[in-house]
């Protein structure tokens, strides 16, 4: 560990470019067997091509080493191995003639006869070296390397001198362009456009609505005014005066849901089925004739003649309505008597009204029988107030 960080520190250090190609190196040193090897120390040399590059590392090295006889621990085999490996290094000027140097790469070992764990195998290698010019076409080298296998993790150490012999021609450095400075481009004049197109007041340059129809009034941006910003512009809206906040529809009128006449921000019964007349609240026209009934009994009163006539009128102003009364009783007695009894009491207001003129098929009848109370049926008021024939109106 202490060796890969002490690598990976020099890595970062100063670029130093040879001034030369290629060069080649023989070499000779030894190899000290680390981990589960069975093997002994053996003497190794070798040959190193190596190519000058200007990047971010210095040479492209490819390289064989040979071992010849190399015997294994405790046994009278041997086995020679030949290695074969590529290298990046980087070079670090330490003097004019000395510098140093770090490699890192990939290898292969072959071994003649393998025995003892010991197999072909891919390694992964590391090291350090110091380069020494003696002259323009000599210099001395000196290297320490470790080599990892991949297989079962064995590794060696080699230690190995060698000679350098530069040849080739000299490797130029990168060319750096010049940085060229920016040339100020000046900053176009905005174009001035003169006129009013739509004859609206607003120039050109300024009007967001250019089209807009002759003789509108229109804001500061040249779009017609919606006065009571409902969405729909003043010369389109049937409306002008919407409420704040409202739906409308495309004319710019407030939106009836339920098409009974009354605007929805009025409209008190906003679900009223269609056909029902309506009053100003959005809910069904109702008369409450007040004609009430004695307990068990149908028969109308004189005194409740002149409501009856109130609904005939306005039967007669309205020749399109249609009235439905609705007989109603109060809680004593059994619900299916009462039931019969409210149906008898909605047919004496019908037969007083046809007795008024109104045609009889504009009136029609249904019984509630004590399910539509109207007061307490636990008094004697309240129970006179449920005796009771209501009329509603549809068209």
């Amino acid at each position: 560990m202490k060796k890969m960080l002490m690598l990976f520190a020099l890595l970062s250090s100063l670029v130093f470019a040879s001034n030369y190609k290629y060069e080649i190196t023989p070499t000779i040193g030894g190899v000290l067997p680390e981990g589960n090897l069975d093997l002994n120390d053996q003497l190794t040399y070798g040959l190193r091509f190596g190519i000058n590059v200007n990047s971010i590392f210095d040479q492209v090295e490819f390289g064989i080493d040979r071992s010849d006889n190399v015997d294994y621990d405790n046994s009278t085999r041997s086995t020679d191995i030949t290695r074969y490996f590529v290298n990046i290094i980087k070079s670090y000027p330490l003097r004019d003639k000395l510098s140093l140097y770090s490699l890192i790469g990939l290898g292969y070992e072959n071994l003649s006869n393998e025995f003892a764990g010991n197999n072909d195998s891919g390694f992964f290698n590391y090291g350090l070296g110091l380069k020494y010019k003696v002259t323009d076409h000599f210099s001395l080298r000196a290297e320490v390397r470790h080599a990892i296998k991949f297989d079962h993790g064995d590794n060696n150490l080699f230690y190995t001198v060698g000679f350098v012999i530069p040849f080739g021609k000299k490797a130029e450095p990168m060319a750096v362009a010049p940085v060229a400075k920016p040339i100020p481009v000046p900053k176009p004049k905005p174009v001035v456009v003169v006129g009013d197109d739509d004859h609206d007041g607003v120039n050109n340059n300024q009007d967001l609505c250019p089209n807009t129809p002759a003789g509108v009034k229109v804001d500061k941006k040249g779009c017609e005014l919606d006065s009571d910003n409902d969405g729909v512009v003043d010369s389109k809206d049937m409306c002008p005066n919407t409420p704040q906040g409202v739906k409308v529809n495309s004319k710019g009128c407030e939106l009836d849901s339920d098409h009974d006449g009354v605007v929805n921000s009025e409209d008190l019964c906003p679900n009223t089925p269609a056909g029902n007349v309506v009053n100003s609240d959005g809910c069904v026209k109702v008369i409450h004739l007040h004609v009430t009934f004695a307990t068990n009994d149908a028969d109308i009163s004189k005194k409740y003649m002149a409501d009856i006539k109130k609904v005939a009128n306005f039967m007669n102003l309205n020749p399109d309505y249609k009235v439905i009364l609705e007989g109603n009783t109060d809680s004593v007695g059994s619900e299916k008597y009462n039931m019969k009894l409210s149906l008898m009491r909605a047919n004496a207001v019908s037969d007083a009204l046809e007795a008024l003129k109104i045609d009889p098929s504009r009136i029609s009848i249904k019984g509630f029988g004590e399910l539509n109370p109207i007061a307490s049926n636990k008094t004697k008021e309240g129970r006179a107030k449920n005796r009771r024939v209501d009329a509603k109106f549809i068209k």
